[in-house]
């Protein structure tokens, strides 16, 4: 027996927009001037979500805690003025449409 599940065409895959927000913070990052403090801080939350997604895949437990500050830290990046305004325009936008707090 043959089952077909249908998806509507509107319908996103589960996650696509968190790797559209990713985009958006890699591309603001890379036109930036982030400062040496900024760009460590940046590229250790994106190790610390990194292996939490892959801690969660295999069924690892996840520090939550850790997962929470790096947001924490790349909401406060995505806010720097080393960003372009264009770049943090987007990204404020696109946290919004995301339910997420910008301030």
């Amino acid at each position: 027996m043959l089952t077909l599940v249908l998806t509507p065409a509107f319908a996103k895959k589960q996650g696509s927009g968190r790797k559209a927000m990713r985009a958006d913070l890699d591309s603001a990052v890379r036109n930036g001037n982030l400062n040496e403090q900024e760009r460590a801080k940046y590229d250790a939350a994106i190790k610390v979500l990194d292996g939490a997604r892959g801690k969660r895949k295999s069924g690892e437990t996840v520090d939550r805690t850790a997962a929470r500050q790096a947001m924490k830290d790349l909401q406060q990046i995505s806010r720097s003025e080393n960003l372009k305004a264009e770049d943090r325009e987007k990204l404020a936008k696109s946290m919004e449409s995301k339910g997420r707090r910008t301030k």
